[in-house]
């Protein structure tokens, strides 16, 4: 199954929605995740390069995020929560 594309700004809102935080760099933003105190995972996005993010790049991202395509999709939807992204944490072993 092929990811579609994502525009940057979307990808943004979904990742703060659920706990990341920003940090913004010259060349890239910075989105770090963190579970009690210690940054478990993060990923980045050029400030340039245009609006969307394309594969293969969106497939590195969905890896350093550890999530399923399936899973991101749900993220790009909306429909994955803090809690449900934590879960996903756990039973993957990122988190205990």
């Amino acid at each position: 199954m092929r990811l579609r594309s994502v525009s940057k700004l979307e990808l943004r809102r979904r990742l703060l929605a659920i706990g990341f935080e920003e940090e913004r760099g010259k060349h890239h933003i910075f989105f770090y995740f963190r579970y009690k105190g210690q940054i478990v995972t993060y990923t980045k996005i050029s400030h340039g390069g245009g609006k969307d993010i394309g594969q293969p790049l969106l497939s590195e991202i969905v890896r350093q995020l550890h999530l399923s395509r399936e899973e991101f999709e749900r993220l790009l939807k909306g429909d994955l929560s803090h809690g449900e992204y934590v879960e996903i944490l756990k039973r993957r072993g990122i988190v205990s």
